[in-house]
């Protein structure tokens, strides 16, 4: 199993020095630090990390940078933040749930006589308005820590010395490589960690959408224990709101297991039964699925539902780490077996219409 401190995703700090206002990831920023593959056109060709840090002449993705200022930065989980960034200038904040930028924060640790040097990585986006965007990231370890120390500094200082910076859009979001959502019936969000939050962003995103208005959305969100889980008041909050459009379930595996386990599966694939006892071509199109999270979760997956013949074109991925990790052949059979048999893994599941959870799933 991965362990929680392994949950942290392309939100993690990865830290360089800069100084120009025009600025590119640099070659320690690398690919697996701002996702992996994600189908997002209709031939199914997958966009790569690595094809995305050289779209830019020249090397890697070049990005303006746009002075910042936190807003607010609130514990979500233990150990998980979700910080609200609000641009000082006045040109619109144009992102959406899924797309990544480069987030900037000037090295507290420096003395006023030290030369400046800016602490950066790779943010994926969980909201965003006219004028801010939230994202979401895990304390694990001293880059990540110092990074939070600054945050705290920045929100509970009257000046509010610390300095932000913010610049790019990468990726695709969530939204948009949903196509032809008027064939579905369905959609899946899996995710692990803090994965949870641009799916969340996206969950807001589609509620208000007419175009997904007939879909049910459900998301399966994974974390190591109950502690972890993030946002589960906003969670219920949209589940309560929404109960014949919306469900949620963390997925907690010290108490049931991983997502990839029989209990989560029961879950995930219970829906795929249908009035038959395969999934049929309109079953398989029906259904969007969109993984989110560790090269372990997501491989897995995404091999299983190809052996259970669910179409490239709905399958969306993002993967934050591990991208070479190799699919075990009993979880990806067992992830087939469930998606084809509607859920019928041994487990005995209920409707996740009617659960909505805080801090831990029913066993």
């Amino acid at each position: 199993m991965i362990s929680s401190l392994s949950m942290v995703s392309a939100f993690a700090v990865f830290f360089l020095s800069c100084s120009s206002n025009v600025q590119a990831f640099g070659p320690v920023m690398r690919p697996a630090a701002i996702g992996g593959t994600r189908y997002v056109n209709n031939d199914a060709r997958p966009m790569s990390s690595s094809v995305l840090l050289r779209m830019a002449e020249g090397g890697p993705p070049q990005y303006e940078r746009r002075a910042a200022s936190a807003i607010s930065n609130e514990e979500v989980g233990q150990g998980t933040y979700l910080i609200r960034v609000a641009a000082d200038d006045e040109k619109p904040v144009e992102y959406e749930p899924g797309h990544v930028l480069a987030l900037e924060i000037l090295n507290p640790e420096k003395g006023e006589d030290d030369e400046e040097e800016w602490l950066r990585g790779p943010y994926t986006v969980t909201r965003s308005d006219d004028s801010s965007f939230d994202v979401m990231y895990r304390v694990v370890g001293k880059k990540s820590q110092t990074f939070s120390a600054a945050v705290v500094k920045s929100t509970d200082s009257i000046n509010n010395n610390a300095r932000f910076q913010f610049g790019g859009k990468f990726k695709v979001p969530i939204l948009e490589g949903i196509h032809h959502p008027e064939q579905l019936e369905r959609i899946v969000l899996i995710s692990t960690g803090v994965g949870v939050g641009p799916q969340m962003g996206f969950i807001e995103q589609a509620l208000c959408d007419d175009a997904f208005a007939h879909i049910q959305i459900d998301l399966y969100a994974g974390f190591r224990n109950a502690k972890d889980v993030c946002c589960s008041d906003t969670l219920n909050d949209l589940a309560t709101a929404h109960p014949d459009r919306f469900s949620w379930e963390a997925i907690v595996s010290d108490d049931v297991g991983r997502t990839s386990d029989p209990y989560a599966l029961s879950k995930i694939a219970n829906h795929a039964k249908k009035d038959s006892d395969s999934v049929n071509d309109k079953t398989a199109t029906a259904t969007h699925y969109h993984l989110i999270g560790n090269g372990s979760m997501v491989n897995e997956f995404k091999a299983g539902l190809k052996e259970a013949k669910i179409p490239d074109d709905r399958v969306t991925i993002e993967m934050y780490f591990n991208h070479k990790e190799i699919p075990r052949p009993d979880t990806v059979k067992s992830i087939t077996d469930a998606v084809l048999k509607g859920g019928d893994s041994g487990h005995t599941s209920s409707d996740t219409k009617t659960e909505k959870k805080t801090t831990s799933p029913a066993v």
